[in-house]
């Protein structure tokens, strides 16, 4: 576990006491809401029913006495005839007594009137003074609407309307289409003030004749009082809404018509949403997105206003006479519980404060009980960091931490001990007493001028040899010698160290000229150029040296690194001695990323084999062809030579070569049953010595044969005589055992590899191939004195095929054959093409 991810002694004992505590109070909060929603929501359920029906009765009380006032009257001046046509005398006698007798106590009774079928009117308005306005239309008036000041015909006339017709009015036309008693619609009245009125309705007949319609006109404002006597007492606002979701009447006072001054919108009732009440607008906003009008049963629903929770409640309310109006509730849950929910809340305030003051507290005295054990943890932090003068910590009081910091200063004091001796042993070299590679960087960091010098990599070339020759311990006693003579010739000012086995780092301060980097590099190779003499042994050794200059950079770390690279520079140069320079860190990171793309490749399988066909110089025929590895990169194809050196000095040769085999069985095998190529057609792939030394190598190659199904005489492996000149008993051992699959092996390159007759007659062969540097020499001049034709008669005597290697003209494929060369392919037959690509017309190269 890192140290990032540890927690303290104090939050591992006291985080578990407040998330417990935490998570009882949040489950008491979380108890509490739902006891309290589950309350609260019974509260408004009760509330909102009760005011429900309170306001139902009220409407139906408000409701029923105007229309049973209409259908008494109807009934009386139908019963007793008391219409004639043209005259409406006796019912304004009668309208008006029952008017101002039985009905003046109905506040909410705006209007009685009668209309006949032959357009007669005569109707009684009761006005703010309890005075009564006559209106009438008959033959008196000339078949006028007069609207008198007074309760009797006079000559105070408020308003004389013509062309009015009662049967067109929507007071009328329902009832004589129906002949029932029933509720008009919502209408503002024909009169001068325009009231917003509501109907009772009632048809008239006269021995059984329908004769005209009585209506009881009622002022729906005038219900708005006894809402807004709720909205008063409990701050709850009410509403009624029609089937169209417009104002019926309301707690908040004022018209629920708008009276804008577009005549479309003149007179028209305001929606519900349209409110000036935004309580009522939000509740009505609810009820349209729920369709909540479209259930017949009391709804519930809640909203918040301006950080305020209301709970509402839409409930239908029908009558016998046609009415659909919908009765909507909105009461403010602080109205329901009053202070209750502010005091709960400060409640948990104060027990949250409560709490963290007891936890701080706590945490104050459990500080107090661990400071032995945190300054003990420090100070062992401090003792890791390397600083061994750091203060101890003190026991305090406990008997158990007292124990901890004795036990802990007891074992600080040992471990300092132990510290130098080991501090001693990491920065010396324990065989040399030189500094070590990480003595050498510290003692480097502490020099107070690191502005420039220079620093020298020697290394002792074949010092392994020397090591299996000699023993090890006469290896050791030689770099015991070494830097013993480095001592005796560099001065104190120079940092001596062992940084590896057989490798010795020197920093020259101040030295940083062409000439004296030259001159001391000269003179450490003179320090090793005396034999060492060790018992009865005198070993003359040889060095090279890596060089770095310090006047750019002053990281030694960096520095050895680059002084490493140009001591294996170095080792290949003649002079023995190489500067480091950028291009050699480019060609070390070259080297790098390449062999990590190569590695990526290796996993892709991106290596491919490309086929360059061989040709009988005498029938002309493709008999083989040779398989040559390509890598097929992201980027396109990449040289060989670009990855097949880095390859086989990393030993990543193998793995590309058992690639390049596997896929070149299996083309082969695939042309071969598919007639592309000759059932005796040989595929060459080239074989590393990498390859062959591994013990396993021929039970690879016996699966791989297996698995393509691709027959051994049909396989030729190819090796490059260069590599196989060490006589290596592994790699004959391996070559027989290829013969006696049926492979057949060819000796690449031959003739490059300086090899003796002798030892090639060691080696179980089939064919040798001429390399390409040897047949681009042939000339019709020197033909029979030419290398080739020496290799081709040397053959003769093998009994193996011969293949010469980088055919590019006709005039060498005619020496050639001159010759008795058999084999040849190159570039003049086709250049190395992938399988798919393989061309057509090498039906006969003659």
């Amino acid at each position: 576990m890192s140290i990032k991810a540890q927690i303290t002694l104090r939050t591992a004992v006291v985080l578990p006491f407040v998330m417990i505590f935490l998570f009882t109070i949040g489950v008491i909060v979380f108890a509490q809401k739902q006891n309290y929603e589950e309350m609260v929501t019974d509260i408004s359920a009760r509330q909102l029913t009760s005011l429900t029906e309170n306001v139902n009765k009220s409407l139906t009380v408000f409701l029923q006495e105007p229309f049973n006032a209409a259908l008494a009257l109807s009934h009386t001046i139908g019963y007793h005839g008391l219409y004639k046509p043209g005259e409406t005398e006796d019912i304004q006698h009668y309208m008006f007594e029952s008017f101002s007798n039985l009905y003046s106590s109905i506040p909410q009774l705006d209007v009685l009137g009668f209309g006949s079928e032959d357009t007669n009117y005569v109707g009684f308005r009761k006005e703010s003074n309890n005075g009564y306005t006559l209106m009438i239309q008959d033959d008196r008036t000339e078949d006028k609407l007069v609207i008198y000041r007074g309760s009797q015909l006079s000559s105070d006339i408020r308003s004389v309307i013509s062309g009015y017709d009662p049967r067109i009015r929507p007071w009328y036309a329902p009832v004589a289409a129906s002949k029932k008693p029933l509720w008009s619609s919502i209408y503002a009245n024909a009169d001068e003030r325009q009231e917003i009125t509501l109907s009772a309705l009632s048809p008239i007949f006269d021995n059984q004749s329908f004769i005209g319609v009585f209506v009881a006109d009622i002022k729906i404002d005038t219900f708005n009082y006894f809402l807004k006597s709720i909205k008063d007492k409990t701050d709850t606002s009410v509403y009624i809404i029609d089937k169209e979701q417009r104002l019926v009447a309301h707690s908040s006072g004022g018209s629920v018509l708008s009276w804008g001054t577009d005549k479309t919108e003149k007179g028209v009732r305001l929606l519900a949403t349209e409110s000036s009440n935004p309580i009522i607008s939000e509740s009505a906003s609810y009820v349209e997105q729920l369709n909540l009008t479209a259930n017949k049963n009391a709804q519930r629903f809640s909203f918040k206003l301006n950080g305020e929770r209301y709970f509402n409640q839409i409930t239908p309310y029908e009558d016998e006479y046609g009415i659909t109006w919908f009765i909507g509730m909105s009461i403010p849950e602080s109205d329901l519980l009053g202070d209750l929910p502010e005091n709960q809340r400060n409640s948990w305030i104060i027990g949250l404060i409560v709490s963290l003051i007891g936890i701080a507290l706590g945490l104050v005295t459990f500080n107090h009980i661990t400071r032995p054990i945190t300054s003990t943890a420090a100070a062992a932090k401090h003792l890791a960091k390397g600083d061994w003068e750091s203060n101890m910590p003190q026991p305090g009081h406990i008997y158990e931490t007292s124990m901890l910091v004795y036990a802990f200063t007891e074992m600080a004091n040992n471990l300092k001990a132990s510290f130098n001796a080991l501090q001693s042993q990491l920065t010396y070299d324990s065989l040399t007493n030189l500094y070590s590679r990480e003595g050498f960087i510290d003692a480097y960091n502490k020099l107070e001028d690191k502005s420039c010098g220079s620093l020298y990599l020697i290394g002792i070339d074949r010092f392994r040899d020397i090591n299996d020759s000699l023993g090890h311990y006469n290896g050791d006693q030689l770099l015991i010698i070494a830097a013993s003579r480095l001592r005796t010739t560099l001065s104190e000012e120079y940092l001596l160290a062992r940084t590896g086995g057989d490798e010795f780092a020197i920093y020259a301060p101040a030295i940083t000229q062409k000439d004296d980097i030259s001159l001391l590099s000269h003179r450490l190779v003179q320090t090793f150029a005396s034999h060492f003499s060790m018992e009865a042994e005198n070993v003359v050794v040889n060095v090279s040296i890596g060089v770095v200059k310090f006047t750019e950079q002053n990281d030694m770390t960096l520095g050895l690194r680059n002084s490493s690279i140009a001591l294996s520079n170095a080792k290949q140069d003649k002079t023995r001695i190489s500067i480091y320079s950028s291009e050699m860190g480019e060609a070390s990171r070259h080297r790098t990323t390449m062999l990590a793309r190569i590695n990526t490749a290796i996993e892709r399988q991106q290596f491919e084999p490309f086929y360059q066909p061989i040709i009988d110089l005498e029938t002309g025929a493709t008999v083989g062809a040779e398989a040559l590895a390509r890598w097929i990169s992201d980027k396109g194809i990449i040289s060989p030579l670009e990855f097949i050196p880095l390859a086989e000095e990393s030993g990543l040769i193998s793995d590309i070569g058992h690639q390049i085999l596997h896929k070149a069985c299996r083309d082969t095998a695939s042309a071969i049953e598919s007639g592309k190529w000759d059932l005796d057609f040989t595929i060459h792939v080239n074989l590393s010595v990498d390859q062959l030394i591994q013990k396993n190598f021929i039970q690879d190659v016996k699966n791989t044969l297996q698995s393509t199904r691709l027959p051994a005489r049909n396989l030729t492996l190819e090796i490059t005589e260069s590599r196989i000149v060490d006589n290596n008993p592994i790699i004959i051992e391996n070559m027989l055992a290829l013969k006696s699959l049926g492979i057949s092996i060819a000796i690449d390159d031959f003739g490059t590899g300086y090899s003796s007759l002798a030892y090639l007659h060691k080696l179980p062969f089939d064919c040798l191939k001429i390399d390409r540097s040897f047949v681009s020499k042939l000339e019709k001049e020197n033909l029979d004195s030419s290398i080739v034709a020496a290799i081709v008669n040397i053959t003769k005597g093998f009994k193996a095929n011969l293949v010469a290697e980088g055919v590019e003209t006709p005039l060498q494929a005619e020496l050639l054959s001159q010759l008795g060369c058999p084999q040849a392919q190159g570039f003049l037959y086709s250049r190395p093409v992938p399988f798919n690509e393989w061309p057509t017309d090498l039906v006969n190269m003659k």
